[in-house]
C-alpha cells in the first residue's frame, strides 16, 4: 500500500507514541510504501526548527531518515482544490503524483474531502 504522511503526522510520530509512530515504523520496515516530496520535508523541517526549536542537526537527521525509506515525487503546484488553505494542495498533489492509495493526515481541510480521485484521506487511527 502506498501512503503519503502529511507533515502533522510526521511531527506527531517524532514526538509521541501512538498511531502516527506505528504508521511511520511500518514505512521504515517497508510494510507500507512511503511517498513524500521535498515540499513536505521542507515544511517538516521548518515546523521542527521554528515551532519546536529542535536543533538543526537533529532535524536534518530526521529528514534523512525519512528520505531513506521514502519514494520522492515532485509535485508541480498545479492543484487548486483546497481553497481554505491553499498550501494543503501540495500535500494532496504529492499523493496524486505518487499514486498513493492513502493520504494520512490530521488536517481538517484534507480530511473533509474523504477521498480525492483514487486517494483515500484518513486519520492515523483509521489505518
Amino acid at each position: 500500500m502506498r501512503v503519503v504522511l502529511d507533515t502533522n503526522i510526521l511531527v506527531s510520530a517524532f514526538f509521541w507514541e501512538g498511531n502516527e509512530r506505528k504508521i511511520l515504523l511500518k514505512c521504515k520496515k517497508r510494510k507500507l510504501n512511503s511517498i513524500t516530496s521535498l515540499e513536505i520535508l521542507n515544511e517538516l523541517e521548518k515546523v521542527l526548527k521554528i515551532k519546536f526549536r529542535i536543533p538543526e542537526n537533529i532535524v536534518r537527521d530526521y529528514s534523512k531518515e525519512i528520505l531513506y525509506f521514502s519514494e520522492i515525487v515532485f509535485p508541480l503546484g498545479e492543484l487548486d482544490i483546497i481553497k481554505e488553505d491553499p498550501t494543503d494542495n501540495i500535500i494532496l498533489e504529492t499523493a496524486l503524483i505518487g499514486k498513493a492509495n492513502i493520504l494520512v493526515t490530521g488536517n481538517k481541510h484534507l480530511l473533509k474531502l474523504k477521498k480525492y480521485k483514487s486517494v483515500k484521506i484518513l486519520q492515523a487511527k483509521d489505518i
